[in-house]
């Protein structure tokens, strides 16, 4: 089950990009910050609720760096409004759903908009690394594309495209001039048209895999099925169109959750028996078969799951 939250502190500001809020936190204890890996999310508490944040920094700093774009409303909206150096907030230990593949020996990463923030942290790692990569970031414009100066040091790996002046790229020719070596992994983290476009673009592809994080879905909640609690005991009914998610918190079930949409694996849960559609969109290298996420998870052909709750 996900670690308890434990309380943060805004030590640093400032614009990445237009609509684009970068932030660093550190420690507000005497412990040191959780480790992390590339491609890792942390979920951030705030008083007008949560939202899961790629890390964008660096895993041997002592502090996250954050990038947050504005939205309507919620916790992302609230962090625009009020987060300043001194500022406290509660923080879930890093997740990493979207790491590094480490049996690729070529990567190619492609980052849309504020879909930078996971990328970046991978494309340092590899370029510390001294690893074969090259990153397409693409965005309407400089203006609103955040971190490009955090790129400056290996920009000769890196394609900027501003759609803009550009157009729309065209991923399969671009990433084809990319592609070497013995196993080639593409990296993906954006809107969901991108993911969709690239996941459709180079699918039954054997030269190339594919690994993507997206930031919106919206989850199928299809017909009713039976949830056992292993541990706590007794069985529940999940109605269609109901997550288990709302059905365990209506029985006092506490889950921690930021997304509710099968994106950031903060309810991950145990799974002990069940054919289940897992509904998700975490697509990366480290979703195990005996986990689930509550938020999104349904039961096939209306049969029984069992969860270690």
């Amino acid at each position: 089950m996900p670690q308890a939250s434990f309380p943060v502190v805004v030590t640093a500001t400032w614009t990445a990009a237009r609509h684009v809020l970068a932030l660093d936190v550190g420690a507000d204890s005497d412990l040191a910050l959780p480790g992390w890996t590339p491609g890792s999310h942390v979920t951030i508490h705030t008083p007008a609720g949560s939202c899961s944040l790629s890390l964008c920094g660096r895993p041997a700093d002592d502090r996250w760096r954050l990038g947050v774009r504005n939205r309507e409303g919620g916790a992302a909206r609230w962090l625009h409004e009020n987060a300043a150096v001194g500022t406290s907030l509660e923080a879930s230990p890093p997740s990493n759903t979207f790491g590094i593949d480490p049996t690729s020996d070529n990567h190619i990463l492609l980052a849309g908009g504020v879909g930078i923030t996971p990328i970046l942290a991978m494309t340092l790692e590899l370029a510390e690394r001294e690893s074969s990569w090259h990153l397409l970031y693409i965005g309407s414009s400089r203006q609103e594309m955040a971190f490009l100066d955090h790129l400056r040091s290996v920009r000769e790996r890196v394609t900027i495209w501003e759609t803009t002046l550009y157009g729309r790229p065209n991923i399969p020719a671009l990433v084809s001039e990319w592609i070497g070596g013995t196993s080639t992994t593409l990296y993906c983290c954006g809107p969901a048209g991108l993911i969709e476009s690239v996941s459709s673009d180079f699918s039954g592809r054997d030269d190339l895999r594919v690994l993507s994080e997206r930031f919106a879905a919206t989850p199928e909640l299809g017909g009713s099925f039976e949830v056992e609690l292993s541990r706590s005991g007794g069985r529940i009914r999940v109605p269609a169109g109901v997550s288990v998610l709302d059905v365990l918190e209506e029985r006092g079930v506490d889950i921690p959750w930021s997304c509710r949409a099968g994106i950031c694996g903060t309810c991950e849960t145990p799974l002990i028996a069940g054919r289940t559609d897992h509904g998700d969109s975490l697509v990366g290298l480290t979703r195990a078969d005996d986990v689930c996420f509550p938020c999104v998870v349904r039961a096939v052909d209306d049969d029984l799951i069992v969860l270690d709750i």
